[in-house]
């Protein structure tokens, strides 16, 4: 089975509005505590920045993916193949957020802070989002 990149594309989009929230309400928590002057640009700014630079990584992670049949059987997906593929998105969104993190906010504490909370809450939506997504056949091409 391969996926059509229609596929790809609308799993990115419904990912990326997860994400961006995601980030949004991390950074805005983490800013906020932190800051005696705070206000939401710094948290928006960042979701922005990180959902534009994860939405072109998210389609090629899928793509990239979608190469290998690790994990596939018939018309099944495994739960190992969603936990490695967590896994290795959540190496590359957590480098993405880090970089642009100390980019918005130049604080090295609040860019740690986002990072560790936005790993443990990104793996668990991003697995999720893959064990729901594995449930509709729509965008499956069978080989």
């Amino acid at each position: 089975m391969q996926v059509t990149k229609n596929r790809s594309i609308l799993k990115t989009i419904s990912y990326r509005i997860v994400g961006f929230i995601d980030t949004f309400l991390i950074s805005f928590f983490v800013i906020s505590y932190g800051s005696e002057n705070f206000d939401a640009t710094s948290p928006f700014y960042l979701a922005l920045i990180v959902m534009i630079l994860k939405m072109i990584a998210y389609y090629i992670h899928e793509r990239v993916w979608n190469l290998y049949k690790y994990g596939r059987i018939n018309q099944k997906v495994i739960r190992l193949r969603s936990f490695f593929k967590s896994l290795t998105w959540r190496l590359a969104a957590s480098t993405i957020t880090f970089i642009s993190a100390m980019f918005i906010t130049s604080n090295l504490d609040w860019t740690k802070s986002i990072v560790i909370y936005e790993i443990m809450s990104g793996l668990l939506i991003y697995y999720i989002h893959e064990r729901v997504w594995n449930k509709t056949q729509w965008g499956r091409i069978k080989l």
